[in-house]
């Protein structure tokens, strides 16, 4: 991990008074973050199957000892063709050092490739979920930001609907309304309630969420700024994205690295066929190796090539080699499936920008015309043109619009981040650019 994290992430535990930001929430991820930290250890794993695939054309080196107590008897005739017989008694001890090296196993041969493209699967697995980590996190920081918003524009709304309780009960009991007035506002004022405590529950469990994915939660987080610019897409097109979703997409890429290592275990599997030769080195040394060389110590050296030619195996290995086969066709077709699902993916995160883009600015209109609206019902009521749901609905289409525009912007923001993982490209700078979107601090 790069230092620079771990120094952002020690600063922002050691002042727990500043608010959290998405940028120091990445951060403090990829230090303490289980979910994070699981998939850094895979990738480590994996990458070690370089080394086994590797290990089997390098040369083998094995050492045995041994050291007997040997109790018996040796039966043979005599010189006069009489049977004798003879006790045995002896220690005998011994060591040898072999060294074998394959010339030619197209068998180790397969595992070294396969190996490489097991430890390159599991980098390109590590680069999804690492992008898809940043997304997750992303979703779940902006939940929380919601459902903070949500609680204080269902304060507002309670408190306007309070109000509004006690104007018509006022009213009412001046003889200038009426009970219907009265029912229709204190109903308005117990659903606001509901709302209210429905969204203290919505944070509490996106909290919870958030603390889940960092390994804690912070007091205090940075929400979005009252200015929200929306630069076009670069580049502007789809079928671009789509393009380069199909070429980078880490998902995809291990996927092609995963047909790739099930080619090679078609032909390792296809290699039980073929012979195999090594080259062997070996010395030995002894005393009193078997019965034939009592009392002898015996020391001596081998070098020589030994072929080994499979005969038959009882079809293990022409039914080893189709299963491998059927095993490498599932794996292409998954890989087929996954290339359509990014693409699909890679459309919907496009459109959902672009669409994203245009829903915020009529959600701003939407805000200003409701507010307008608002004070026209207010001011009708006054003139007696409007009436007392004319205004409860109006102050009901503030709150909505009001709490619309806040989540569209939050999936803007979101989308963005997903198109850029589609593409396999989502890293610290975007990150970074969806950080400037916040600023004003949230207290819990």
């Amino acid at each position: 991990m790069d230092p620079r994290h771990i120094l952002s992430c020690l600063a922002c535990i050691s002042l727990p008074v500043q608010a959290l930001d998405l940028r120091e929430a990445w951060n403090l991820l990829q230090y303490q973050g289980p979910t994070y930290l699981a998939a850094v250890h895979e990738k480590e794993a994996g990458e070690e199957n370089r080394a086994i695939g590797k290990a089997g054309l390098l040369p083998q080196i094995n050492a045995s000892a041994y050291d007997n107590h040997v109790n018996g008897t040796q039966k043979k005739p005599d010189a006069l063709g009489r049977n004798t017989e003879d006790d045995l008694h002896y220690e005998s001890k011994g060591g040898s050092v072999q060294l074998r090296q394959a010339i030619f196993n197209k068998q180790k041969m397969a595992e070294y490739r396969q190996g490489k493209q097991q430890a390159d699967y599991s980098v390109a697995v590590f680069d999804a979920k690492s992008q898809d980590a940043a997304v997750r996190l992303a979703g779940r920081y902006f939940d929380v930001l919601l459902a903070h918003e949500t609680i204080d524009l269902a304060k507002a709304k309670l408190k306007a609907f309070e109000e509004q309780v006690t104007s018509t009960q006022r009213r009412f009991d001046l003889g200038d309304g009426t009970i219907t007035d009265v029912d229709e506002a204190t109903a308005r004022r117990d659903l606001a309630l509901a709302e209210l405590i429905e969204a203290q529950d919505s944070l509490l469990v996106a909290r919870r969420l958030l603390q889940e994915y960092l390994g804690e939660v912070p007091e205090q987080l940075a929400t979005l700024r009252e200015s929200f610019p929306t630069p076009p897409l670069e580049p502007s097109s789809l079928p671009d994205w789509v393009l380069k979703a199909q070429s980078d997409n880490p998902v995809l890429q291990a996927r092609r690295y995963s047909v790739s290592a099930a080619e090679e275990e078609v032909n390792k599997a296809k290699a039980g066929h073929w012979p195999t030769l090594d080259f062997v080195l070996g010395y030995t040394s002894a005393d009193s190796e078997s019965v034939s060389t009592l009392n002898q110590r015996n020391d001596y050296g081998s070098v020589g090539v030994e072929m080994n030619i499979p005969l038959y195996s009882g079809g293990f290995v022409s039914a080893r080699a189709r299963q491998a086969v059927a095993t490498r066709d599932q794996t292409q077709e998954e890989f087929n499936a996954a290339r359509e699902e990014i693409i699909s993916g890679t459309t919907r995160e496009f459109r959902g920008v672009q669409s994203g883009e245009a829903r915020v600015r009529a959600l701003e209109k939407a805000v200003t015309s409701s507010e307008k609206s608002l004070d026209s019902s207010k001011k009708g009521f006054l003139a007696g043109t409007s009436t007392n749901v004319d205004i409860l609905n109006a102050e009901e289409l503030v709150f909505t619009a009001r709490r619309n525009l806040f989540e569209a912007k939050l999936r803007y923001l979101l989308s963005k981040l997903r198109l850029a993982a589609a593409i396999g490209a989502l890293g610290d700078d975007d990150i970074d650019q969806a950080n400037t979107y916040l600023g004003p601090e949230l207290m819990f």
